[in-house]
């Protein structure tokens, strides 16, 4: 026990570094973009600001990932991971766009976490349950229904034979958090991920 809490301590200690350093470069680089734009350097100076928003991005992707939840009961965390999208994102809508993921196994079963801000991949939960309102939930999957999860707006579809879903959820204008199941007989096992995500404390902080 008390190895695997200095691990995490270290983990800690690793992640509040990077994210110093990433800070620091953010300053270093509007810094500079001030001094270009004082030479008329426009260019130079716009590359310096995106460089800024890249490290600025990375800081907000460590502040997602411990909204990443612990497994639920019987199932075992394989892996969690957080980063900035950058220009993968701008090409969905924004440059400044952070992922985080996670994997839960138990047995055959399989759930993966996606909780993601910024551009179209943060306004996905909407766009989903837009969908299944405007064609009444037929053209979302099997079985696909709206509910609600500590207050905001879902979309659910499983399908028991498949024993596969996925849920997903709107948390504001910008947050999306979707889970997608498999080998489960049980819808629940998603809800019980989403509800394990502080939602609210997730959409007031990004």
């Amino acid at each position: 026990m008390k190895k695997i809490i200095a691990t995490a301590m270290l983990l800690l200690m690793a992640a509040a570094m990077l994210s110093a350093g990433a800070k620091e470069e953010a300053i270093q680089s509007l810094d500079n973009a001030k001094i270009m734009l004082g030479k008329d350097d426009f260019a130079g100076a716009q590359n310096e600001i995106d460089y800024a928003q890249t490290k600025i991005a990375e800081i907000l992707a460590e502040q997602l990932l411990p909204f990443i939840p612990e497994a639920p009961a019987g199932f075992r965390l394989e892996e969690k991971n957080a980063k900035a999208l950058g220009s993968a994102g701008a090409i969905l809508g924004s440059a400044n766009s952070i992922i985080a993921t996670a994997k839960y196994s138990r047995d055959d079963a399989e759930l993966n976490l996606t909780i993601s801000s910024g551009g179209v991949l943060g306004q996905a939960g909407g766009l989903l349950g837009g969908i299944a309102s405007l064609f009444g939930g037929l053209s979302v999957g099997s079985g696909a229904k709206t509910i609600r999860v500590k207050g905001y707006t879902g979309t659910q579809e499983f399908d028991r034979d498949e024993e596969s879903g996925t849920l997903s959820i709107q948390v504001g204008e910008k947050i999306s958090v979707i889970v997608e199941a498999h080998g489960i007989s049980d819808a629940d096992l998603m809800i019980a991920i989403a509800e394990a995500v502080d939602l609210a404390r997730l959409e007031s902080s990004f």
